[in-house]
């Protein structure tokens, strides 16, 4: 598992220098939305199979275009900047639920909750303000319990994906 969490930065950089980068749609008003979920209420992610994604098994393979991956032993989650999609994935099927917490410069926190049992790709869809930036760390959740916090990755902007 150690060579896992080593292999997940150049993974994620890899990821980042093959994908591309496409321009996200900009809104001339904040329609940001409030805080979603808490750190032991957090939102459901929904089931979404975009046809690049498998839902079959548990892989760390990002689940779509323009999205920066960030692994753990506890599951994964992917930052599609282009939509403002959190994908989140439980990469274990242990009673413990795999939550992202995505932080924004500008003073929301949400959390996305992944399927329960590891059971694939779900996705929460935030509506970052453009021109800002999002961190995000993982943890684990069962009955109001946390435990195995990540540490957080680094600031990406909510436009273009790129490192703030």
């Amino acid at each position: 598992m150690r060579l896992l969490r080593a292999l997940a930065i150049p993974a994620a950089a890899l990821l980042l220098l093959t994908s591309g980068l496409t321009q996200a749609t900009a809104t001339t008003t904040d329609a940001d939305d409030g805080d979603t979920g808490t750190l032991t209420s957090p939102t459901m992610a929904t089931a979404a199979a975009p046809a690049a994604m498998s839902t079959a098994g548990y892989s760390y393979t990002a689940p779509v275009d323009h999205c920066i991956l960030f692994a753990a032993e506890i599951g994964a989650t992917c930052y599609q900047w282009v939509g403002d999609d959190q994908w989140v994935v439980d990469g274990i099927a242990n009673g413990w639920a795999a939550v992202v917490h995505v932080q924004t410069n500008y003073g929301k926190d949400r959390y996305c909750q992944a399927l329960p049992s590891a059971e694939g790709w779900g996705k929460c869809n935030y509506d970052h303000t453009e021109g800002k930036c999002v961190r995000w760390q993982m943890y684990e959740l069962k009955d109001g319990d946390t435990r195995n916090f990540t540490p957080w990755s680094a600031w990406y902007g909510t436009q273009y994906g790129y490192p703030c």
